[in-house]
């Protein structure tokens, strides 16, 4: 794919982050009517079951330093800065994403641990930042239309553990998700299992945790 299609790409997923910050937040949130409780514990769930998981594979978490690639409304670095991380960098290509992360961040006390970026990954991370004691980029790929470089720049940055998610292209929710994200015009990338592990391979992945997590594969590896 040309630079100028990814950047299109790019741009398109910016945009439709930033109109839909608010609601996407909200999945985190526990007060909510019953409608709302049920569309996003049955459709959105894995997003929660995403989170518990990085906090249970990343402990412990104490002096650590994070990088959370596509870290939208900062729901990760916040947790595991309240776990005990020493510094949590987060990035986004949405605005209004980071802006609730900061928002967050400061009424959940955890603002001088988290360091929160509108902008283009790896551009902005320098690499004299590295190393990071884990790295992770979970509900990012699904938005990417190159993964390869940006798994081998996690690499380079990272001297632990990273943890990744790539939705699944086969499972029955895909067909109302594929229809919903071209209705708004918004790009959307599906995985296959062999894609996946195609993937981590030309990436230089090669020692890694597989689960199947719910519409989701997680991948918990060692750099």
């Amino acid at each position: 794919m040309s630079a100028r299609t990814v950047k299109e790409v790019e741009e398109k997923v910016r945009v439709h982050f930033d109109d839909d910050a608010e609601r996407f937040d909200a999945i985190y949130k526990k007060e909510k009517g019953l409608v709302g409780k049920f569309i996003d514990d049955y459709w959105r769930g894995v997003v929660q079951k995403r989170l518990e998981l990085n906090v249970a594979k990343l402990q412990p978490f104490a002096g650590k330093k994070i990088l959370d690639v596509g870290c939208g409304s900062g729901r990760f670095c916040l947790e595991f800065a309240k776990a005990g991380a020493a510094k949590v960098v987060g990035v986004d290509f949405a605005k209004l994403m980071i802006d609730i992360a900061e928002e967050l961040a400061k009424e959940q006390g955890v603002a001088e641990q988290c360091d929160f970026r509108v902008g283009t990954f790896p551009e902005i991370v320098p690499e004299s930042e590295a190393p990071f004691d884990a790295s992770t980029a979970n509900g990012f790929f699904d938005y990417i239309a190159e993964p390869v470089p940006v798994i081998e720049a996690m690499r380079r940055l990272t001297k632990g553990k990273m943890i990744l998610s790539f939705p699944k292209a086969v499972e029955f929710r895909v067909p109302i998700r594929r229809l919903r994200f071209w209705m708004k015009g918004t790009p959307l990338f599906l995985y296959r299992e062999n894609q996946v592990k195609d993937i981590l391979k030309r990436a230089g992945v090669e020692k890694y945790e597989w689960i199947n997590l719910d519409r989701d594969y997680l991948i918990v590896a060692e750099v």
